[in-house]
């Protein structure tokens, strides 16, 4: 429920670029948008393997990430949700149904395209089984035909395996035989050329083509123009779904009717009943057959043709993709430029939404990016953050430190903005980052499917970028650190005291420290007794010299500190403190030796690797004095 006690419908549905869910999509909007007590929010399964398969595009098989969607309404605070389960049917070949529910909140659902009940809701279903047995039914009683071939819907969908023992059922109350070589394979979407070409080229002698779905047919009319067959004279086609350009196709195709203004009313009244307190029913809708020329009838009447309103309003809408796809490749490119400044690059997108006149947005990120496997639905973090908020020309972007925090399950800190909105799944190749919510209209979701493409990988090339970024970080600090003690080498503290003075000369000091006798230590109890003993004199360096000033290891047995504003004072107090803190060391350790260090100090005013090169030449010299003084044996 939302803050202003508005109740909240998801609606998930997968394959949205085919007919039948985008006009689900559409219808459901249309009818709730007066309701006003309601909110809805679509999750968009926006895929793109259906209609570029047959190309050479390696992204389009991450399409499964889509399977996720179900598990981001956990994040948002739903009061009941719709779930197109036939519509999940690309998916469906490795996750069942059951997998898709354990992963959305429990809350009064409705699965449509399915009779499967739910725990706490309702199914509804076409009665696909008398649609598809109506047009083969046809096909046999007014023309006829016996020889019918089937291409069939997805695996593992109930609607597709509905249609085909319709099928089978026709044939089999007119004494007709199920010959398998007369079925083949599909998976709803217009691209099954190849289906299409196994069935004529294993039955040459076909009278007919039935297809579990109106979009195979566009593959079917294409096919067997390409062989110069002729739809309707030479072999007859059925459809199914009555999809909007089946009317127009040449010649208009003959199919089954599913009534989506029907499916969605009672979509939506379940929804309202249910919740508002009352009940709901399970229902199977009717499924008319609809004659059109395309199975070799004549033209009952003159075909409808799109009207002249249409025609304008098709040609205005896509001036306006046109002019939206310039602004998206030009915030792709900003935010390209951004990707080091996590805070700006998130702004930039909520500023382009802005100009595009998106009413309110909202990025739904992970901490971190979540790698899916095929095949599977992510187990989701435990928070999220809102990493980029706009309302209007309002626009918040933050990173992920700053940003807001939604937890899934956890609805009391509910941080986006109240409209309707489309949910669009951000993700490259196996990578996961969460979700775009936009308030739209159902007619921009390509445009908007096209823009959380580009933001996708955009996150992915962020990611990429920061991990690159520490990488080098890394391969510079261990280029410039001495790898036994973990101070600078001596390329670390020529770059970092140069650094302390590179605006202007200050007055600098330096103090250099060696280890007494290290050869002594090396020859009588080895190298690695001499590693122990250089790494407690960087310890005692690093203790007393301070962790904010530059130390490091310049040589085998050679230490260099570099100060800038030096007291000499107070560089006396911390020579006279290593050697007190070398005297307590010995005092306690258990070690064959005594641990002694020799250091020396010079002052001056310095600016360019030369002089700080000078200085620390002095101070070598103090160094060299003050060994003049150690003792000649440290062996114990």
């Amino acid at each position: 429920m939302t803050q202003s006690g508005k109740k909240r419908i998801g609606f998930v549905v997968g394959n949205y670029h085919t007919d039948h869910p985008s006009r689900l999509v559409h219808t459901i909007w249309e009818m709730l948008r007066d309701v006003e007590d309601v909110e809805l929010q679509v999750f968009l399964g926006t895929e793109s393997a259906s209609f570029i398969k047959d190309y050479t595009m390696r992204s389009s098989r991450f399409d499964y990430q889509y399977a996720s969607l179900c598990g981001y309404t956990e994040y948002e605070d739903m009061d009941l949700l719709i779930v197109s389960a036939g519509t999940l049917s690309i998916y469906q070949n490795a996750i069942p149904l059951d997998e898709f529910l354990r992963h959305t909140p429990r809350i009064p659902t409705i699965l449509t395209e399915t009779d499967r009940q739910p725990e706490d809701g309702i199914s509804l279903i076409a009665d696909n089984r008398q649609g598809l047995d109506s047009c083969v039914e046809h096909l046999i009683t007014v023309h006829g035909l016996t020889r019918i071939g089937f291409i069939t819907g997805p695996d593992n969908n109930q609607d597709a395996e509905e249609r085909l023992a319709g099928y089978k059922d026709a044939l089999a109350r007119h004494g007709i035989p199920v010959r398998e070589e007369y079925i083949v394979p599909g998976d709803y979407s217009e691209h099954v050329d190849r289906s299409v070409e196994l069935l004529l080229d294993r039955a040459p002698d076909i009278q007919a083509i039935a297809s579990a779905n109106d979009e195979m047919t566009v593959a079917v009319y294409r096919v067997l123009k390409a062989r110069g067959l002729k739809v309707g004279k030479d072999i007859a086609v059925t459809g199914f779904d009555d999809m909007l350009m089946a009317r127009y196709m040449d010649p208009p195709l003959t199919t089954a009717r599913q009534d989506y203004d029907e499916f969605s009313r009672q979509a939506v009244k379940s929804a309202l009943d249910m919740l508002r307190g009352g009940k709901a029913r399970s229902r199977r809708i009717p499924v008319p057959f609809i004659r059109r020329c395309s199975c070799g009838c004549a033209p009952a009447k003159e075909e409808e043709r799109p009207e002249h309103t249409d025609v304008l309003r098709s040609l205005q809408r896509s001036r306006e993709y046109q002019h939206n796809s310039w602004i998206g490749a030009l915030m792709n490119r900003e935010m390209l430029m951004d990707v080091d400044e996590p805070k700006r690059f998130f702004a930039t997108i909520g500023t382009c939404l802005a100009y595009l006149g998106t009413p309110s947005s909202y990025l739904l990120l992970f901490g971190h990016p979540l790698k899916v496997e095929p095949g599977t639905i992510p187990e989701f973090p435990e928070k999220t953050y809102v990493c980029m908020r706009q309302v209007g020309d309002q626009v918040e972007g933050r990173d992920w430190l700053e940003a807001p925090v939604m937890r899934r399950g956890d609805h009391e800190n509910d941080f986006r903005p109240e409209g309707r909105f489309m949910t669009f799944l951000l993700f490259d190749e196996e990578y996961q980052y969460g979700v775009l919510n936009v308030e739209i209209e159902p007619e921009k979701i390509d445009f908007y499917y096209m823009l959380s493409l580009d933001i996708g990988s955009s996150l992915r090339y962020m990611d990429t970028w920061d991990k690159q970024k520490k990488y080098r970080a890394q391969l510079q600090a261990m280029a410039r650190t001495d790898e036994l003690t973990g101070l600078y080498n001596r390329a670390g503290i020529v770059s970092a005291r140069e650094s302390m003075t590179a605006e202007r000369a200050q007055p600098a000091a330096v103090i250099m420290a060696d280890l007494d006798h290290l050869k002594q230590i090396n020859d009588r109890f080895g190298h690695r007794e001499g590693d122990i003993a250089l790494r407690s004199v960087a310890d005692i360096l690093r203790q007393v010299l301070g962790a904010g000033r530059v130390i490091g290891r310049i040589g085998g047995d050679e230490f260099q500190a570099c100060f800038v504003q030096p007291s000499e004072k107070a560089l006396q107090e911390k020579i006279c403190r290593v050697k007190a803190r070398c005297d307590a060391y010995n005092e306690t350790s258990e070690r064959p030796y005594f641990l002694e260090i020799s250091l020396g100090y010079a002052i001056g005013t310095v600016q360019t690797r030369e002089e700080w090169e000078a200085l620390a030449g002095r101070a070598d010299e103090a160094l060299y004095e003050a060994k003049k003084s150690r003792r000649d044996f440290v062996i114990r």
